[in-house]
């Protein structure tokens, strides 16, 4: 499945050049995608498809306010779940592989895999400022929010606009409220926790210094990334990076703009451990370039392959 079948905000055929471009900062109404609201959204286009068509409709359907609606239809979009036109609601391609209580491999989005998929997709594809600042382009493992807020200010005016400080913070803050292992509570988990299951990747986490809080974004070893979910990302750049190409680089992969390596914030050490893995699996190999570094190469059927191992249920 190409992600031009996803249907998110960023997602505009094939892949999309200003996927890595710091478009959006608002549209979730100051609320983090919740626990359950993703596969709620789901069932209710499921059973509705104009869902969307009133607010009266909408609220009744999912049992949320208004502004929380709102919200979840904007994160619908932004993960590539949602296709909304003229009121008219579908659930894409993507989100039937991934959540149909049928044939998806994850209804319940129980796997941290499938959470995997979703960041892969909203910090490819989707343009969200937050996002393209945190994970796309800083370098630092570590900054300030008053930093990161300064940041993502910048890039909204090189990229489409300036925006207010008020908007920038509570874009940033979304992005936090999102990620950030340290407010993560694991007695609470599922539909009844009213945090976010990102945290649950572990990928930023904050810290109060001197007053002032602190964002960490490491890389290194995702334990729980899998090789489902590297599959997926691996599968999705190549085609939009070098398609038609059996062979890609390793050193691409670690540090080329919306690679695997930068969304998932890996080293070349855990890169490398996922590549390893992925080649028991699929028929892909490891093999030098002769001038130094490392390619991924495999045959004329490697998009295939890769697919497959893709939707492969744990």
């Amino acid at each position: 499945m190409r992600l031009k079948d996803a249907g998110s905000a960023g997602v505009n055929g094939d892949w999309n050049p200003s996927g890595g471009h710091a478009q959006i900062y608002s549209g979730h109404e100051s609320f983090a995608c919740r626990y359950g609201w993703l596969p709620k959204l789901y069932e209710a286009v499921q059973q509705d498809e104009g869902l969307f068509s009133s607010d009266e409709r909408s609220i009744l359907a999912l049992g949320l306010g208004k502004n929380m609606v709102k919200a979840l239809r904007f994160w619908g979009q932004t993960f590539g779940l949602l296709h909304v036109e003229r009121g008219s609601a579908r659930n894409t391609e993507f989100a039937r592989r991934l959540l149909d209580g049928e044939s998806g491999i994850d209804p319940y989005l129980e796997n941290p895999g499938s959470l995997w998929r979703l960041h892969w997709i909203v910090t490819a594809h989707a343009g969200l400022g937050a996002w393209v600042a945190t994970f796309l382009e800083l370098q630092d493992t570590q900054i300030t929010r008053n930093r990161l807020i300064d940041v993502v200010r910048s890039r909204a005016t090189a990229a489409r606009g300036s925006v207010t400080n008020r908007t920038a913070t509570a874009h940033v803050d979304i992005l936090l409220q999102t990620y950030d292992w340290s407010r993560f509570d694991a007695a609470t988990p599922g539909e009844d926790a009213t945090g976010c299951p990102f945290q649950e990747l572990q990928l930023v986490e904050t810290s109060t210094v001197n007053g002032q809080m602190h964002v960490s974004v490491k890389r290194g070893t995702k334990p729980q990334l899998d090789v489902g979910a590297f599959a997926f990302a691996l599968n999705d750049y190549w085609q939009g990076t070098a398609l038609g190409s059996r062979s890609i680089s390793l050193r691409s992969l670690l540090i080329g703009q919306r690679s695997p390596g930068v969304v998932f914030r890996l080293d070349e050490g855990s890169l490398f451990a996922c590549l390893e893995q992925l080649c028991e699996i699929s028929g892909l190999e490891m093999r030098s370039d002769g001038a130094g570094g490392m390619d991924i190469v495999g045959d004329s059927q490697v998009n295939k392959r890769l697919e497959e191992v893709a939707w492969l249920r744990n």
